[in-house]
């Protein structure tokens, strides 16, 4: 993740949230696609200590856990995690990028405890620049563009357009419930860059 504001408004919207869920910082919390790690090192810097990053290929702050060769895309992969559930499961700009985006919530939903929050983040694409792109070119902003690559299990380019009623109803499909959106980079839907979902384990 860059230092591009939107990025930067990301980071900091997903710690807001968090704090805002837990003020005393004493959640476990793993981060999904972590990349980089800046979402995780962002976090650390403001208190959160116990932290997991969990992908193919990731970099951690200082004192995180590392979960490295874990294939998103892939069936199954939660079940690498038994014996640890967490908190908090944190996923920044990673669903828009899976050809079975449903798969990826039943795996989230599985490394979370009872009672925990699922914090997603992914490109709005009910804002007007993407409206006015879709009127225009036949496809949304920032979706099925020139790099896009036939084949790849983990695609470089956007090809899952995250409508908010799609992914809401997948989010019921796949055991949650207290569904909210809002909006970064923008305070609304009709202006803001990225939509965040906060969600809660509904109860088995």
């Amino acid at each position: 993740m860059a230092d591009d504001p939107n990025s930067m408004a990301i980071r900091q919207g997903v710690t807001d949230r968090l704090t805002a869920l837990a003020p005393d910082r004493a959640v476990s919390v793993v981060d999904l696609g972590c990349g980089g790690g800046e979402v995780l090192g962002r976090l650390a810097e403001a208190g959160f200590r116990d932290l997991t990053g969990l992908g193919w290929r990731v970099s951690v702050p200082a004192g995180a856990a590392r979960i490295e060769e874990v294939d998103l895309s892939r069936a199954g992969w939660a079940q690498e995690m038994v014996g640890r559930r967490f908190d908090v499961v944190v996923s920044t700009e990673v669903l828009e990028h899976l050809v079975n985006p449903y798969q990826f919530l039943v795996e989230a939903r599985q490394l979370l405890d009872p009672d925990g929050w699922l914090v997603l983040t992914f490109p709005n694409v009910h804002n007007w620049r993407s409206i006015v792109g879709y009127a225009l070119a036949g496809r949304f902003t920032g979706f099925f563009g020139p790099n896009w690559a036939e084949g790849h299990p983990l695609h470089d380019q956007h090809i899952f357009i995250p409508n908010h009623h799609l992914v809401r109803y997948f989010l019921g499909l796949t055991g949650f419930d207290r569904v909210t959106f809002s909006y970064l980079y923008g305070r609304s839907r009709l202006s803001g860059r990225t939509t965040m979902v906060t969600c809660r384990a509904a109860r088995q």
